[in-house]
């Protein structure tokens, strides 16, 4: 599905999409800031958990963390 304010997709099996645009590189810390320009929820599904990538290699699901550094390993930028 095609975003409607920025240039990225949104994906349709996804229960929330946010569209961002970037505001700010800071690329000796290996950051990208973003600014949230529109949301989407899908209120129709009746399963409501969540998944959140730390950027570490943990990842936050409903409020449990799960460990995945070693599997993400190749992805974690050095000094995280």
């Amino acid at each position: 599905m095609k975003g409607k304010h920025v240039n990225s997709p949104l994906i349709k099996e996804c229960l929330a999409n946010i569209e961002c645009k970037v505001t700010d590189i800071v690329e000796r810390r290996n950051i990208v800031v973003l600014e949230g320009v529109a949301a989407y929820l899908e209120s129709s599904r009746k399963e409501k958990s969540t998944l959140h990538a730390i950027g570490d290699g943990t990842f936050s699901v409903d409020r449990r963390k799960l460990n995945r550094r070693k599997m993400m390993q190749t992805k974690i930028p050095d000094g995280v």
